[in-house]
């Protein structure tokens, strides 16, 4: 990054729009602001969702009305008098025959039919109906993992090779199954009782969660956007300069070993910029909890300016999380420079609040 020029500017106008909890709620509110969805949902948080908002669609089955048969069976009755004498209206008013004396009605021989009844039927075909439904809707495990991350299992065979959104309190990225419908991730949690939802873009969806004992021991920065601006997320841990061994950022995550040994910091990427319009977000962890020093990190959002972007407008959110739990996040729109400035970077300030660590 030689010769980088970084253009310090304040982030503008903020407006604190934390989304938490189930997509249906949350996740459409900040799918909206990035123009999303999920479909994913998802995911969007279609609801997915699943979810949200329903994570999964109730389908109807629409049968047809039944007819009933009606039969209806007519009996004639003739009487012959001799035709000698004509009887007397009194004498013939007067005439009851006995009913043994009565011709019966011919019948003709009952039609045999066959023995499945119309409700057999269509209760069977709801049942065929049910499982397909059953074995097509998307199943999702979440386990707690290191670093007070969320091992996460995507499990839906109908939807092989497809995106979604992962929605996680107010946090979302775009992910794809592989070529048998399974999708694993890991997500920092955000939360200690960690609620991951993941929403697929006709509704479908599904949501797990599970428990962070660890939660406690960490700090979080997030930023997230959609579609290709070329923000990120940069912490400077201990008087780092730009491009030091010290500046974490996409290009120098830096790894889980710095966590475990209380050296630093580590961040991941989220999304898949494979897909058009993907949701991405970059989280940094500092293990807060296991450090015994003093330590400084500051973090800001950059964004790179280029010909795709100089002169565009810019939308983004940052979302922080402190080892209490306390949750804050703002939104970032602004219209970047014009194109003759394309290869500088802009530091985006007050979008986070920087960590100082005390001495133990």
């Amino acid at each position: 990054m030689a010769n980088i020029k970084q253009i310090g500017m304040a982030a503008g106008t903020f407006s604190v729009a934390l989304g938490i909890g189930f997509v249906m709620q949350n996740g459409d509110a900040l799918a909206s602001r990035f123009g999303a969805e999920t479909e994913h949902q998802v995911a969007p948080f279609a609801d997915s969702g699943a979810p949200s908002e329903e994570l999964a669609a109730d389908v109807t089955a629409v049968t047809p009305d039944e007819a009933p048969i009606e039969t209806t069976q007519a009996g004639v009755l003739a009487i012959q008098t001799p035709s000698i004498e004509e009887p007397s209206d009194a004498a013939r008013a007067a005439v009851i025959l006995p009913e043994a004396a009565k011709v019966p009605a011919r019948q003709d021989s009952p039609v045999q039919l066959a023995t499945l009844d119309a409700n057999d039927a269509i209760e069977i075909e709801t049942d065929k109906i049910s499982e397909i439904e059953m074995s097509c809707a998307p199943e999702m495990t979440a386990t707690a993992s290191f670093a007070a991350s969320v091992a996460v299992s995507v499990i839906a065979p109908c939807y092989t090779e497809t995106a979604f959104t992962i929605h996680h309190q107010g946090m979302m990225f775009t992910a794809v199954t592989d070529v048998d419908g399974v999708a694993d991730l890991s997500v920092p949690a955000l939360a200690e009782v960690a609620v991951v939802i993941a929403a697929f873009g006709d509704g479908e969806g599904s949501v797990a969660t599970t428990v962070i004992p660890d939660f406690a021991s960490y700090d979080r920065a997030v930023l997230q956007w959609q579609g290709d601006t070329s923000v990120m997320l940069s912490a400077y841990e201990g008087g780092a300069d730009f491009g030091d061994t010290g500046h974490i950022h996409v290009g120098n995550p830096g790894d889980l070993s710095r966590v475990s040994n209380a050296e630093g910091g580590y961040l991941q990427r989220l999304g898949n910029n494979a897909i058009e319009n993907a949701l991405i977000a970059e989280v940094y962890t500092f293990p807060t909890g296991m450090m015994n020093g003093e330590s400084d990190v500051v973090l800001v959002a950059e964004a790179e300016i280029t010909g795709a972007n100089c002169g565009q407008e810019l939308s983004a959110q940052s979302i922080q999380i402190s080892p209490t739990g306390q949750p804050s996040a703002l939104d970032l729109r602004m219209v970047m420079p014009e194109c003759d400035a394309v290869g500088d970077f802009l530091i985006l300030q007050n979008m986070f609040e920087d960590l100082t660590i005390a001495m133990r």
